[in-house]
């Protein structure tokens, strides 16, 4: 017999035993006991298999699939959810055209809304992050047919939509997507809190601590409301990871430690992986190699085993610096290139940027430490085309935040990788380039009035992507846009001649724009002189 608290949950939707099944798989979801949840599930559709067959058995079949993928998906469990969510979504497409009356066409919606969201964000944890968007448009396309739910659908649609965006590192898009889905989404869908977590991850990796923290506060008293306390490890890993972020390293690597215990305890290796592959970063940063190197290895196996392409190249990118650092040129090289293919492969451009600037900033440290001799002018040319095209890249990433403050912290992110160029520049004595230089910094970055952000009214549907100057050009100089929804644009090209058409950094600018996919000047043109 159920108990009471699983007897009220039930909801009388295919009869017994499934409706108290999956009650109580639901109970054992909300403490995060997945393989309590999941061998439910794998009973009760060990049962439906016995049916004879029909539309209405395989819609049964499809819908404990369905739960049995995510449960997997939950539990980090990619190659299992891979084959339960294929298996759910043949199903449902098999019994599309069977004719059903209106409340079991919206059941049916229903469940292949899940589903393609479900693939959605196993193809964006694996790293296929095209088939991800087409899955994620196939399922808004269908969004307009559902009437039914309580909105939490079109939240985890939207959620997605978010970590896609982030997965991208298109963190301006992200941030003004999931702020506006929260301005329009109750407080009871339970997908609110997982929003707030959303955008502290933002808010963290773009330099904005106090602001991430204050996110993680409210979204753990909305999992707290929502009784969902398996949340709770999730939570102690992202403030590790805001910790790390903000340079409070001892407090970081507490709480790794921490979250570790407990998604090992879980089996939920996906996000024990990404704990070792923090406190691996961690763990070099005070000196001790070993222990580094053991657990960049163990998170890197885990992410290469589940599929993870992109979090294991970001592993690869952070045994890269400890290669270097420990002076394995030739280590740190292969990681760097090994990450940099799977950036590219997958569009992560702003990534590729990183690398580059990675590789650059080796060479220029190679160039400190010894003397290169007539070598020395080839090193500073391949540190340039590699270092100057990456800083404009990430330079020109904040175009895409909607406000002043997150601007000026990315671009505390994003300066150094100038620096560098500059540094460079200098090395190689090229006062040419270093005027040029001088010029595309001072022409300020406009405006884009027509580009503001919508209000919180108008802000259902889904977001579409978008220092101190010395002289402006008639154009407003740094982050004068700072309060809310006021947009900068890209600088205009700068002419450095009244005899010629030559723009300052030209050939840097065309490789940046191809390289990294990401508009970096504008077609508007000023003069120099």
């Amino acid at each position: 017999m159920p108990d009471e608290e699983t007897a009220e949950a039930v909801v009388q939707l295919f009869g017994e035993p499934f409706d108290t099944g999956l009650a109580t798989a639901e109970r054992s979801l909300r403490t995060a006991d997945f393989a309590a949840a999941q061998t439910c599930y794998e009973q009760l559709l060990a049962a439906a298999e016995d049916f004879e067959d029909s539309p209405d058995v395989r819609f049964l079949r499809a819908h404990l699939l369905a739960d049995i993928g995510m449960v997997q998906l939950a539990a980090t469990d990619l190659a299992g959810a891979a084959t339960a969510i294929e298996r759910a979504l043949g199903l449902l497409r098999d019994i599309e055209s069977t004719p059903m009356g209106p409340l079991g066409r919206q059941l049916f919606l229903d469940d292949l809304l899940k589903v393609l969201i479900g693939k959605a964000d196993l193809s964006r944890r694996t790293g296929n992050l095209d088939r991800a968007q087409a899955c994620l448009d196939e399922a808004t396309a269908r969004l307009s047919e559902f009437e039914g739910g309580d909105g939490t659908r079109a939240a985890e649609l939207g959620n997605n939509r978010v970590q896609l965006l982030m997965s991208r590192s298109e963190w301006g898009a992200a941030e003004e997507l999931a702020s506006a889905l929260l301005s329009t989404t109750p407080p009871t869908v339970p997908t609110v809190p997982h929003l707030l977590t959303d955008l502290a991850l933002v808010c963290a990796s773009t330099g904005r601590f106090d602001l991430a923290e204050d996110y993680l506060v409210r979204a753990e008293e909305g999992f707290r409301a929502l009784g969902e306390t398996g949340e709770q490890p999730q939570l102690i890993a992202h403030r590790a990871y805001v910790a790390m972020r903000r340079g409070d390293l001892d407090r970081a690597e507490l709480l790794y430690a921490e979250a570790s215990s407990v998604f090992e305890r879980r089996r939920q290796f996906g996000d024990l992986a990404i704990c070792e592959q923090a406190r691996g970063f961690l763990a070099a940063g005070r000196g001790d190699t070993t222990g580094a190197d053991d657990l960049m290895a163990a998170g890197l196996a885990r992410f290469e085993q589940a599929g993870a392409s992109i979090a294991a190249a970001d592993t690869m990118l952070l045994a890269a610096q400890q290669a270097y650092g420990r002076g394995d040129i030739a280590e740190m090289q292969r990681l760097t290139e090994g990450a940099r293919e799977v950036y590219e492969a997958q569009g992560v451009y702003e990534r590729c940027a990183q690398a580059d600037f990675m590789v650059a900033s080796s060479i220029e440290d190679r160039l400190n430490r010894s003397d290169h001799g007539a070598h020395e002018q080839a090193a500073v040319d391949a540190a340039l085309t590699l270092a100057l095209p990456a800083a404009l890249a990430l330079e020109a990433a904040r175009y895409d935040f909607a406000t002043g403050h997150a601007r000026s912290q990315w671009l505390r992110l994003a300066q150094e990788a100038m620096r560098l160029a500059f540094r460079l520049a200098v090395r190689r004595q090229d006062q040419g380039l270093l005027f040029e230089l001088v010029e595309f910094r001072c022409a300020g970055a406009p405006l884009a009035l027509d580009h503001r952000t919508p209000p919180p009214e108008s802000a259902a549907g889904a977001a579409v992507f978008p220092d101190g100057a010395m002289k402006t050009y008639g154009h407003t100089s740094g982050d004068i846009g700072t309060w809310g929804g006021l947009r900068i644009g890209p600088p205009p090209q700068v002419l450095m001649s009244p005899d010629h058409d030559r723009t300052a950094l030209r050939e840097y600018v065309e490789a940046a724009e191809s390289r990294y996919h990401r508009k970096v000047v504008s077609e508007e043109t000023v003069q120099s002189w």
